[in-house]
C-alpha cells in the first residue's frame, strides 16, 4: 500500500532506512486519532460485518435522550388468536406472547439468536425475574424480522406484571440494543384518574464505588506488543551485517531477540517521557471543576404521551418515530423526585391525570424513571374516554 511504505519500480519493496522506521514507529505510537480514522488501516470483513439482533430497547433510547413508550411495539400478547390489552389479563390463564426480533445488520443474518423471556413485578426498577422461556431464532438481514411465540401462564396471584425480553448472540455487533420491556394497564376514564406506581430501589444498600480517572500513565502493552515487536522485525533488516558463520536459525533468533530487547528498552524510555510530559501539560492546563457524582439513591420521574411509530424496515422514519409528545391531558407524577432511604426496597408514587369525560381517543401516559442519573424503567398507562 503506497501510503504505508516505500515504492519500487521492480515491484518489490526496498528495505527502508532505520531512520525512517523510527520516525514511522514514533508517528504510530504518538499521533492523535482522527475522526475519520487512518486510511492505512483495513478492517477485515469478518470483523466489521457482524449480525446485530435487536429489539425496541427503552433503556438504550433513554440514554440517548429519546422519548420512549413502555407499551413495547415488539411484544404482543394473544388469547385464542386475539390480541389483548397487555396487563388487563386474567390470573392463572395461558396466553401467547409474541416477540418480534429485528436485525440491524445489512450484511450478516443473526443465526441462533437467544431470546430470554421472563416476567417481573409491574413497576420501575424491579429486579426479581421469573422465567417464561429461553429459546432461539434465526433473524435475516435488515429489514427482515423473526417472530418468536411462547406460552405464558399468568400467576395465580392477582397483580401487575411486565414482560422483559433479553437477546444475546455470540457475535453481536451491538449488544446495547438487546433489552426491551412491555408493561401497560387499561383504565376507564373518570376525571380525575389517580394511579399508584411502584418504584423499586436498584441499590437498596450502599452505592457502588465510582472509578476515578487519572492522567496518562505508562502503558506496558504499547512497549512489549508495539515497540519491542516492531524492533524485532526491524532487526531482521540487519541480517547482512551479522556474521554468516553462524547457522541461519541462530542468526535469525539472535536478531529477533536483540531487536526485541533493544526496542523494549527504548520504548520504556520514550513512553515514560511521553507520559510525564502529558501529565505535566494536563496539570498546568485549566480544567473545569468535575461535577459531583449523582447520588445513586436519587430518583427523578417524568410523564409524557409519546407513542412509538412502529413501522419497520425501509418504511421506518427515525425523525417521525422519535418525535416527543407532551402529555395529552394535564398529568403529573408526585413526587417527581425523591431519595431512597437506607434499606428502602421500593416506594409508591402517584400518577394524577385530569382525564377527559367526553368521547374521544384514549390517552397514553409514560412514566419514565431515572435512578442515579441512569434509566431505571418505566410504566405506560392507557386511559380510555367515554364511549371507548
Amino acid at each position: 500500500m503506497a501510503c504505508c511504505g516505500g515504492t519500487s519500480e521492480t515491484g518489490t519493496y526496498k528495505a527502508a532506512r532505520p531512520g525512517c522506521i523510527l520516525c514511522r514507529i514514533w508517528h504510530i505510537l504518538t499521533r492523535e486519532k482522527t475522526p475519520h480514522g487512518d486510511p492505512c488501516v483495513v478492517i477485515p470483513g469478518h470483523i466489521a460485518r457482524k449480525p446485530d439482533p435487536c429489539i425496541y430497547d427503552q433503556f438504550l433510547l433513554m440514554q440517548l435522550n429519546q422519548p420512549v413508550t413502555w407499551d413495547n411495539p415488539d411484544v404482543a400478547i394473544f388469547l385464542n388468536g386475539v390480541e389483548q390489552y397487555t396487563y388487563n389479563l386474567t390470573v392463572d390463564t395461558e396466553y401467547d406472547v409474541v416477540v418480534t426480533v429485528h436485525n440491524a445488520s445489512r450484511d450478516k443474518p443473526a443465526i441462533g439468536t437467544a431470546v430470554d423471556i421472563h416476567y417481573i413485578e409491574f413497576g420501575a426498577g424491579g429486579q426479581i425475574k421469573h422465567p417464561i422461556k429461553v429459546t432461539a431464532t434465526d433473524v435475516p438481514v435488515w429489514p427482515g424480522t423473526s417472530a418468536v411465540s411462547v406460552k405464558w401462564k399468568t400467576p395465580a396471584v392477582p397483580g401487575h406484571y411486565c414482560i422483559e425480553v433479553e437477546l444475546s448472540h455470540p457475535n453481536d455487533g451491538n449488544p446495547a440494543n438487546n433489552r426491551g420491556w412491555n408493561n401497560t394497564q387499561v383504565y376507564a376514564a373518570k376525571s380525575p384518574v389517580d394511579r399508584s406506581i411502584r418504584i423499586f430501589n436498584r441499590y437498596p444498600r450502599e452505592c457502588p464505588p465510582v472509578r476515578e480517572g487519572g492522567g496518562p500513565v505508562l502503558r506496558p502493552h504499547r512497549v512489549f506488543l508495539g515497540w519491542a515487536v516492531i524492533g524485532a522485525v526491524a532487526a531482521l533488516l540487519l541480517h547482512h551485517k551479522v556474521s554468516h558463520s553462524l547457522p541461519a536459525g541462530t542468526r535469525t533468533l539472535t536478531l529477533l531477540a536483540g531487536g526485541y530487547i533493544a526496542f523494549a528498552i527504548l520504548g520504556l524510555f520514550c513512553e515514560s517521557i511521553y507520559a510525564w510530559i502529558k501529565r505535566r501539560s494536563e496539570a498546568g492546563r485549566a480544567r473545569p471543576k468535575r461535577p459531583d457524582p449523582i447520588d445513586c439513591h436519587l430518583v427523578n420521574l417524568t410523564v409524557d404521551s409519546y407513542r412509538f411509530n412502529d413501522k419497520t424496515g425501509k418504511d421506518f422514519d427515525p425523525a417521525a418515530a422519535f418525535t416527543g409528545k407532551a402529555a395529552d391531558w394535564g398529568a403529573t407524577v408526585a413526587p417527581s423526585s425523591f431519595v431512597f432511604q437506607p434499606g428502602e426496597a421500593y416506594r409508591d408514587v402517584n400518577l394524577h391525570v385530569d382525564a377527559s369525560d367526553g368521547a374521544g381517543p384514549p390517552g397514553y401516559f409514560n412514566v419514565n424513571v431515572w435512578q442515579g442519573g441512569v434509566p431505571s424503567g418505566g410504566v405506560t398507562v392507557k386511559i380510555t374516554t367515554g364511549g371507548q
